[in-house]
């Protein structure tokens, strides 16, 4: 989420899922030598674990204004229905001049989901249960973040290491809605703007936004937020100087049941 709290990226939702998620396959392949090493350099304590929405929302509220606008409001009802929910199915494309990046999954409130990443042509599965995290990988894509050894023991089989890892946050945080939605302007030096009621998808809802000038060059984010019964969010776009991306929500239902993913590789 760091990259996120720069002036030029401020609403920078395709940078954390871009930047994330090859964070997270470059520390798997550095820890991943062999399984002892990584026994002894990916575990931490449970202190540097994933934050809980209390936490997220936080670090959200802090703004140069004096008072709580109308917009912040709603994006601190959005964080805790997020965070409250029970299931939600993520669709989303993030456009970058290096390839799009598609992402697909469903996130359960208690940060348990699971999922598919596109990204520089390869799929990979991503999924959390409890305190595990699992991944998997194809063999084209561990060959351009790590040895030709751990490609060939690792390239398309599920890997599974410590959520609670700060090494594995990049993968931790797609699975998180509050998460998810609280990156979005963490950090706004500008005041967010509403909407006034309208109408998306038949559903009616505000639009928190925001605008930024950097060297320059402009970006701007908006978040579609349910109007009517719980304040759920329905979409969110980001356009950039170099990255624009948009992000679906929708399937709110009761939380789903994730499997264990067979035969993975113990890598905590």
């Amino acid at each position: 989420m760091a990259a996120l709290c720069s002036a030029a990226m401020v609403i920078g939702l395709s940078t954390v899922i871009s930047a994330g998620f090859a964070t997270g396959v470059a520390s798997a392949a550095t820890h991943t030598v062999d399984k002892a090493k990584a026994k002894s350099t990916t575990t931490t304590s449970k202190s540097k674990g994933k934050k809980t929405a209390s936490t997220t929302t936080s670090s959200t509220t802090v703004t140069h204004t004096t008072t709580v606008s109308a917009a912040d409001t709603w994006l601190l009802k959005a964080i805790g229905a997020e965070a409250n929910l029970g299931s939600v199915r993520i669709v989303g494309n993030v456009e970058q001049s290096t390839g799009d990046i598609i992402l697909s999954i469903d996130v359960n409130g208690d940060g348990e989901g699971g999922g598919t990443f596109k990204q520089q042509g390869s799929t990979i599965q991503l999924k959390r249960i409890g305190t595990l995290l699992y991944f998997n990988a194809p063999t084209k894509f561990w060959a351009a973040h790590a040895s030709a050894a751990q490609t060939k023991e690792y390239g398309g089989k599920w890997i599974e290491v410590s959520a609670l890892n700060s090494e594995f946050t990049s993968f931790d945080q797609f699975l998180n809605a509050g998460d998810l939605v609280a990156a979005v302007f963490q950090g706004h030096t500008t005041p967010l703007v509403l909407s006034k009621p309208t109408t998306y998808e038949g559903h009616k809802v505000l639009i928190v936004s925001d605008t930024i000038v950097y060297k320059g060059k402009k970006t701007t984010g908006q978040m579609y937020i349910q109007d009517k019964g719980k304040p759920y969010v329905l979409k969110i776009v980001d356009r950039g100087p170099s990255e624009n991306s948009t992000i679906y929500f929708s399937d709110y239902t009761k939380a789903k049941s994730i499997e264990v993913p067979p035969e993975p590789i113990n890598l905590s």
